[in-house]
């Protein structure tokens, strides 16, 4: 599945701001911050966040072909309570999804995600806003998030101490509601040095200065047979590992460690 995100505002718009934050700044973090965790599941991309989605598409310029992704996925930062000193109760989240959206069951587990850390839910909501639009008339479902209230002191002290770990909870959100499964990542490959133990791959030949340079290693000496490096060294280019069973120097790149 191929997901694009959205910071909203941004080159030269710096949308809501408070003493608490600017909207353009926070947005840029949070899909970039989003990426990290739902790349794992899906391949994310981030609209230029050089760029404002919102003045491309009024100009005719928009940077990428929105049916080309599976879900278009727009942050933003909500403001009109002007709450700086904090009354103890948070004014919220809430998600914008298109008059034209059937469903809203990742918008609903996104809220869900975020109301858990103390974020006053208030709920999925319908308005046709101009990216979020454009998307939803290319197929593509979408839907525009009011992170929290960047006036309101209790939402952004909330925000501020736990902003990485509501990226993390709103990727792994929308990761599950879709169904997606982590991709398998490669095992880390273990570096081959003195005191490793390794075996030797098939096809391996002996390397070293002596008359068995480039003769291949005999079957006994391969099939999961374990050796234990003695020393490395590159040879005429080729970094190598002496094995002290057999006291034979072999390709570095023809072991395995183990």
């Amino acid at each position: 599945m191929k997901i694009l995100l959205i910071s909203g505002h941004g080159a030269g718009d710096p949308g809501a701001t408070s003493q608490f934050g600017k909207e353009a700044d926070e947005t840029i973090y949070m899909v970039e911050e989003i990426k990290k965790t739902l790349s794992k599941y899906a391949q994310v991309d981030l609209y230029p966040t050089n760029r404002n989605a919102y003045s491309d598409i009024k100009k005719g310029k928009l940077a990428v072909n929105l049916a080309n992704y599976g879900y278009v996925f727009e942050v933003h930062f909500n403001a009109c309570v002007n709450d700086t000193k904090g009354n103890g109760v948070t004014t919220g989240t809430e998600i914008f999804v298109t008059t034209a959206e059937k469903t809203v069951g990742v918008e609903n587990r996104v809220l869900k995600a975020i109301a858990a850390f103390g974020l006053k839910n208030r709920g999925v909501k319908r308005k046709n806003y101009t990216v979020i639009a454009r998307a939803k008339a290319a197929g593509v479902s979408s839907a525009l998030l009011e992170t929290c209230f960047i006036d309101d002191k209790d939402d952004m002290q909330i925000y501020a101490n736990k902003k990485a770990q509501i990226a993390e909870a709103i990727a792994i959100a929308i990761a599950e509601q879709f169904g997606l499964k982590k991709k398998a990542t490669a095992a880390a490959v273990k570096e081959i040095k003195a005191g490793s133990v390794v075996t030797i791959q098939d096809g391996a030949v002996y390397g070293g200065l002596s008359a068995t340079r480039g003769k291949e290693v005999p079957a006994a000496q391969r099939g999961g047979k374990k050796h234990t490096v003695d020393k490395v060294q590159t040879n005429k280019g080729v970094k190598e590992a002496r094995l002290k069973e057999i006291n034979s120097w072999v390709a570095v790149a023809s072991l395995k460690a183990v």
